[in-house]
């Protein structure tokens, strides 16, 4: 036969097939170079993608942000220690800044706790607890009047990581929360608090447990809201306002699985 019933390897004849595979591989191309162009380059990018997909109507649109993260390199713990925590701060930002509805963010800010609770139950992302007891406990709350938990859920974490046991009290009321530290014993009680408004309330909490609790552990504060220590301190009358987890273990002497505290190391 004559070289125009001949096919080429896409199966076409000819000119045509060629033709057809020339347009082929310039699709494949382009759709290469629009996924390339369209991938989050640095943490803040991907930050932003994440919290779109956040507050996105699609259930799983967030989960394929995860998943495409991890592919890039990013470790399950470092998305769960540097992530999670980078998009609540920035939900919290665009809620500020009008650049998104307070129904946005409440949906958003709903899936990283799900994410959060999850990951600490080992059904998502593999991460068991790692509680290493070393004979401290701290009471972790968020109180009726604290709108934002989040932020309690990461700590708890870090606390753990750190070998010190967490009981997580969520809404308790003053009487309620004056029984659970007068029938246990607890080396902290910290307070995981976001606003302003919250810390004055927290003021009233805190005396109310001073009046009614003997041997009460050190209070502290912790939270977005702590830029400066000493109005928060001043305020609710804790014996702490600190920046990190690891401010609060150092700030209350206590073990920790990394490094131990000796008498020497207290200030």
């Amino acid at each position: 036969m004559g070289d125009e019933t001949k096919h080429d390897k896409s199966g076409a004849r000819g000119p045509q097939g060629s033709a057809i595979r020339i347009l082929v591989e310039s699709a494949l191309r382009k759709v290469a170079s629009n996924y390339t162009d369209n991938r989050p380059r640095t943490r803040d990018e991907w930050v932003d993608r994440f919290c779109e997909a956040l507050m996105s109507e699609a259930e799983t649109s967030h989960h394929a942000v995860i998943s495409s993260l991890i592919s890039s390199g990013v470790s399950s713990e470092r998305f769960y220690q540097e992530y999670v925590p980078a998009a609540a701060h920035r939900l919290g930002e665009m809620w500020i800044s009008d650049r998104a509805s307070f129904i946005d963010v409440t949906l958003g800010a709903s899936r990283l706790q799900a994410l959060f609770r999850a990951a600490g139950e080992g059904r998502e992302g593999h991460w068991p607890d790692r509680s290493i007891p070393l004979g401290q406990s701290v009471l972790l709350v968020i109180p009726a009047f604290e709108q934002h938990s989040l932020g309690a859920f990461v700590a708890a974490d870090n606390f753990r990581r750190n070998g010190v046991w967490v009981r997580l009290c969520i809404g308790l009321e003053e009487r309620e929360l004056a029984e659970v530290l007068r029938t246990s014993r607890f080396s902290m009680i910290a307070f995981s608090l976001s606003t302003w408004k919250s810390v004055e309330n927290a003021g009233n909490l805190v005396k109310f447990l001073r009046e009614h609790v003997d041997n009460l552990p050190p209070v502290v504060i912790g939270g977005r809201i702590v830029s400066e220590r000493a109005p928060v301190e001043k305020t609710t009358g804790a014996d702490f306002a600190v920046k990190s987890v690891r401010e609060a273990i150092e700030r209350c002497g206590l073990a920790t699985v990394s490094e131990p505290l000796s008498a020497h190391d207290i200030n």
